[in-house]
């Protein structure tokens, strides 16, 4: 092994090890707050199936790309790698739809607590567990075709419609399929995003009415103190401003790696942008959110 794929190893070992970590303490966590408002809990149960996705992004990919980086290449097989493969995209959906969630949850919390929007509360907090179910159930089918094409890597071939994974491979369609494919199944991607967009414009707007009012009311040092809602709303748009950041970025890539032919550079650079945010997400929150540090008794 080359000293520069043992440092990718090592980069990508403690990288998976900390987000394994950081996601299984916060599923631990949320998942025992059972004794806090009905609000919180829901922010909770929102939070657990985060940390539930960005577990499984980080073990089928962090996992499997240490093991290609030791060079083993031909170990999932046809089977195993159409699962892992599967397990991925799904995961990373729901990742997706669990940070649009989030934000568009946030945005109505912090919302006026008077007229349609106290209704409009209401019916979120009642609505929140058949929404998480939603995001599972819709990432499972929408991904579910995915795999057809993927089969393990083979020792050898030349043919010039094979798309390399590193331990998997598959049939390269034509590009006019291939656009029309990738159109469809950004789409639901692109939905999601605009939500997060939008939730997190409005809360960006909130916080900064919340500023000017505040610094009307207290003086220059009580200013900049925000309430729980606030604080928990800067949280949340540090998360999503992560999440966002990476996102694009690793789509830009995927994207140019699914019309033209990818290099091993590009693929291990997707694969840790891919993992990066579920390995930042819980440290952001045990930062920001010390609350998570205590189990509920």
């Amino acid at each position: 092994m080359m000293f520069g794929d043992l440092i990718l190893m090592l980069l990508f070992f403690v990288q998976t090890g900390i987000g394994v970590l950081g996601n299984t303490f916060l599923l631990s966590s949320y998942a025992s707050t059972s004794c806090i408002d009905h609000a919180l809990r829901s922010i909770h149960l929102i939070l657990t199936n985060m940390a539930v996705a960005n577990f499984l992004v980080l073990v089928s990919k962090g996992i499997p790309q240490m093991i290609l980086t030791w060079g083993v290449t031909r170990v999932l097989g046809t089977i195993g790698c159409k699962f892992v493969y599967y397990i991925h995209r799904m995961a990373r959906g729901l990742s997706l739809c669990t940070t649009s969630l989030l934000s568009s949850f946030q945005a109505v919390t912090i919302s006026p607590r008077a007229g349609r929007w106290m209704g409009l509360k209401e019916r979120a907090w009642k609505n929140i567990r058949s929404s998480c179910f939603l995001c599972w159930i819709s990432n499972l089918l929408v991904n579910i075709f995915i795999p057809i094409n993927l089969e393990s890597i083979q020792p050898v071939h030349n043919s010039t419609n094979i798309q390399d994974y590193g331990l998997c491979s598959s049939k390269t369609p034509e590009t006019p399929g291939t656009t029309k494919y990738t159109i469809l199944m950004t789409f639901p991607d692109v939905i999601f995003m605009g939500a997060v967009i939008g939730a997190s414009v409005y809360m960006v707007l909130f916080l900064h009415r919340h500023h000017r009012r505040v610094r009307h009311i207290h003086t220059l040092k009580n200013a900049h103190r925000f309430s729980p809602e606030g604080r928990a709303t800067q949280t949340i748009l540090l998360l999503v401003s992560t999440f966002t950041f990476f996102y694009f970025t690793n789509s830009v890539l995927t994207f140019y790696s699914v019309l033209f032919k990818s290099h091993l550079w590009m693929q291990q650079t997707t694969t840790f942008l891919a993992a990066s945010y579920p390995t930042l997400s819980p440290l952001i929150l045990l930062h920001r959110d010390p609350q998570a540090l205590r189990f509920c008794s």
